[in-house]
């Protein structure tokens, strides 16, 4: 049975899907991904797909990663994580890089949320695409983040203004909200790249247009 650790690092799942947090939606998801992460002396590494709100990436592993390259790389015996919760609002050093040899990987560093198993130490996490292209999965997952640090800057903003007044309230990782018309605005911005696999569950049409018939929010 995989290791399974609390919090960020066992995001709830149904069906192979993480559960939408109240008010959380999901635009894109992503298959045959290898993910690795490494907090201390902990390590995490598996095969599967991401998933991407305005809030998090959510990698959730595959049973069917033993089989294939995801298998070469993490089979049965490797994979030692069902999921993994990575916060936009508390993401640093994100890096997109194209290596000479191996598959093309989004890397970055994530502080521990309170009470995690990781013990204080940022994780440094990587996802590497092991199939397809990343033209459209790419400019939505930066779009989606600068729009978060957008509103993380004017909430920090509001908050000090507060606290001057007597309030010390503060943002929290999954506090601020990106309004789904901008999330229909940073989709109808990317290109549609047709090697990528990427599944949207958000059209560029509109927010409550789904693609497929799709309604993956809470």
């Amino acid at each position: 049975v995989p290791f399974r650790p609390p919090l960020m690092e066992n995001p709830q799942t149904s069906g192979g899907q993480p559960v939408p947090m109240a008010g959380e939606m999901f635009v894109l998801s992503r298959r045959g991904l290898a993910f690795t992460a490494s907090s201390g002396s902990r390590k995490f590494q598996a095969g599967g797909q991401l998933f991407l709100s305005p809030l998090r990436i959510v990698f959730v592993a595959e049973e069917s990663s033993g089989s294939g390259l995801l298998g070469t790389l993490f089979g049965a015996s490797k994979a030692n994580v069902l999921a993994f919760d990575l916060p936009l609002a508390t993401l640093e050093r994100e890096s997109f890089n194209q290596p000479i040899f191996g598959a093309n990987n989004l890397t970055g560093v994530s502080p521990p949320l309170p009470g995690s198993a990781c013990d204080g130490a940022d994780i440094h996490w990587c996802l590497s695409f092991q199939d397809g292209g990343v033209g459209t999965f790419l400019p939505i997952f930066f779009g989606l983040l600068a729009e978060m640090r957008s509103r993380l800057e004017a909430e920090r903003s509001g908050a000090a203004g507060a606290a001057a007044g007597g309030s010390t309230e503060v943002p929290t990782a999954f506090a601020v909200a990106v309004p789904e018309t901008a999330v229909a605005e940073v989709v109808r911005a990317a290109y549609v790249d047709p090697s990528d696999p990427t599944k949207l569950y958000v059209e560029a049409a509109g927010p409550r247009a789904r693609r497929g018939g799709h309604s993956f929010r809470e």
